[in-house]
């Protein structure tokens, strides 16, 4: 991602979750287009581990330009890093037309949420070429360290038709 669409996209998430996650545009630097993103509720969660909490604030959006779709997501782990916290970490994103998936990524953050004390954990699909009616979901799985529980997944509010 260039450094120009990576800021508008940081600028107009901010924008969007302080509306509540309604649609906000911005004229592209390219001419001729529009750039577009529309994001869910933000979702916070913390949880219990052997050393300090962690806690996890993530934000699930869909974003196009012109006919280009993706889902993007954003959000950071708090309280992370020194001891081992986590056995898993892993953020899915998708692109959904209703209930049928048309991409579908997953960014593995184990290593970097038990490394660090704040770990960014801003994960995207792949580009698809659509119309509207797209929506950006996501799921995280987590599997605590020394629980003895297992890994669970956590699915996450969409972002709303896009």
């Amino acid at each position: 991602m260039s450094h120009q669409r990576k800021l508008l996209t940081t600028t107009l998430m901010s924008l969007s979750l302080a509306a509540g996650g309604v649609l906000v545009t911005a004229p592209q630097a390219q001419a001729g287009g529009v750039h577009g993103l529309r994001c869910g509720k933000t979702w916070m969660k913390e949880l219990d581990t052997s050393g300090e909490n962690i806690d996890i604030e993530y934000a699930n959006c869909i974003g196009w330009t012109q006919t280009r779709f993706r889902a993007e997501g954003s959000g950071r782990v708090l309280d992370g890093g020194g001891a081992r916290k986590v056995d898993a970490f892993i953020v899915e994103m998708r692109v959904d037309r209703g209930s049928v998936t048309v991409q579908r990524s997953r960014c593995n953050f184990t290593k970097r949420v038990n490394a660090q004390d704040v770990a960014n954990i801003d994960c995207n699909s792949k580009a698809v070429i659509g119309r509207k009616g797209l929506t950006g979901d996501s799921r995280i799985y987590i599997d605590l360290d020394s629980d003895g529980r297992g890994g669970k997944w956590y699915n996450l509010a969409g972002s709303g038709l896009a």
